[in-house]
């Protein structure tokens, strides 16, 4: 990354930019056009802008057709703001993900343990396409210097590889699966995601989701099946574990138990928090530092932004054991219910990733009835990247 590529005499406009948190950094406008990997780090350390864009998405897949089809419906929107930004398209390396790393022995319904999808890429046609269009051996979608490796439009190629249904595991893992997918864990990435991430380029990442994150390190036991009454160690097998061993609120985990032993007790909670250190889960800092470490000048190159639920309201509320036990099973409520049925659970950690990237990072609500805004904002924040200051 410190090596300097394509220094062309054609760098000659100064923009001064207020990195979030870490002071005013001197980055140098690649005016040379549409094609090729221009921008980058200088020799002398100096950030030069760039029209590389490596884009990726994170996709539940356990969501539900109604957030997944909310995506494909309204991608478009999101592509024809890139194509606007003057010089036209950047140049583009678009790859999806799902929210599935597996768990546990494999004795959980559709979680695998062999690590699920790994965080490989997603390239095979699904839904009613029958082709990606993506050219043979291509695992992503890649348009630079308006060289495509895929027929047809871009959008139908996106939406044939990114409706990746919702079979997945329900212990969801977005962020460990995107730190995977990059190889920001120490480790090479999948074999079908080399290639995808350009040192130089600008990193996008959109997570899409309506479940909170569950991702924990190798080796974890909070997936154990053996003991699953409220009176074992990790309580029952559900995603309550995630919440319960994962968030701290106001100081405190979410209680297991109801409060009078009845399934019509209600508690909600406030101030919630990863758990960090204190509980089962990998800390959201250390997912957001692995991701941060990929680039020289992360607050420069690196942009988040997830569609998920908001952190508040919590609430706690409790059911039937679908087995004999000694008291009702918990469960989270959704913090926000869409127009269109959809249903999300507090999403602290994913927004506490996103947060950890400053005015880089940006939450949106998954139960807006159109992502076409959301899609919309996220390109403009993008465009301010890519395009040339105006003198």
């Amino acid at each position: 990354m410190k090596r300097a590529q394509g220094v062309r005499a054609a760098y000659t406009m100064l923009l001064v930019v207020a990195a979030a948190g870490c002071g005013a950094r001197v980055l140098e406008a690649n005016m040379t056009g549409a094609g090729g990997s221009d921008g980058g780090v200088r020799l002398d350390g100096s950030f030069v802008r760039t029209r590389d864009v490596d884009i990726l998405f994170m996709i539940d897949n356990t969501a539900g057709v109604l957030v997944q089809d909310n995506l494909l419906r309204n991608f478009p929107v999101f592509m024809n703001a890139l194509k606007a930004i003057p010089g036209g398209l950047p140049n583009l390396h678009i790859a999806v993900i799902t929210s599935d790393l597996g768990a546990g022995d494999g004795s959980i319904a559709s979680c695998d343990a062999t690590g699920g999808d790994a965080g490989r890429f997603q390239y095979t046609a699904r839904g009613t396409c029958f082709a990606s269009g993506l050219a043979t051996g291509a695992t992503f979608i890649s348009n630079v210097g308006g060289v495509p490796n895929y027929t047809g439009n871009l959008e139908d190629v996106f939406a044939c590889i990114a409706d990746v249904g919702e079979s997945g595991c329900g212990f969801e893992q977005p962020l460990a699966a995107v730190v995977r997918a990059l190889g920001a864990d120490g480790q090479r990435p999948p074999m079908e995601n080399e290639g995808f991430l350009r040192p130089n380029a600008y990193l996008l990442i959109v997570l899409v989701t309506d479940e909170d994150d569950c991702s924990v390190p190798a080796g974890s036991a909070l997936f154990n099946t053996t003991d699953t009454t409220l009176a074992s160690p990790l309580g029952p097998v559900s995603g309550y574990r995630c919440d319960e061993f994962g968030h701290l609120c106001n100081g405190l985990p979410p209680p297991r138990r109801a409060p009078n032993g009845s399934v019509n007790d209600v508690v909600t909670l406030n101030g919630c928090v990863s758990a960090e250190g204190a509980g089962m889960l990998t800390p959201v800092a250390t997912l957001a530092d692995q991701i941060r470490a990929l680039k020289q000048f992360p607050d420069l190159q690196i942009q988040v932004a997830a569609i998920a639920a908001p952190s508040a309201p919590y609430t706690v509320t409790w059911r039937n054991p679908p087995i004999a036990d000694t008291g009702p099973w918990p469960s989270v409520q959704p913090a926000c219910i869409g127009e269109d049925g959809t249903l999300a659970t507090p999403a602290v950690r994913v927004n506490q990733w996103v947060a950890a990237f400053g005015s880089y990072g940006q939450s949106y609500s998954v139960c807006e009835t159109s992502y076409a805004p959301t899609l919309s904002s996220i390109a403009a924040r993008l465009t301010a990247l890519v395009s040339p200051p105006i003198d």
